[in-house]
């Protein structure tokens, strides 16, 4: 497969020196360039990631081992209107 690339950004990459050798063959065996099959890796990997359903930061912190009454309860934050104003300073207390 013949990998197209309209518009490129230069990235450097760090990669072990195996991996890089055994890349350059991979690419040479499958008829393209090294940026090429980097370039068709990562897309085929965002895809997949884009494919699973995305989870709200809810689902994400829901921790594995908690019962179903745990998240039932809502725990509304105080409003900020109804907290007591306090005088702050930086300069420091009289004796």
């Amino acid at each position: 497969m013949q990998h197209e690339i309209t518009k490129a950004m230069n990235v450097t990459l760090k990669l072990p020196d195996e991996t890089v050798r055994e890349a350059r063959h991979l690419a040479i065996d499958e008829h393209t360039s090294l940026s090429a099959l980097v370039a068709q890796l990562l897309e085929e990997r965002l895809k997949q990631r884009a494919a699973r359903p995305r989870q709200t930061l809810a689902e994400a912190m829901r921790l594995p081992d908690a019962p179903d009454w745990f998240y039932e309860k809502e725990f509304p934050l105080p409003d900020r209107s109804e907290s007591k104003h306090r005088e702050f300073s930086f300069e420091p207390d009289a004796p």
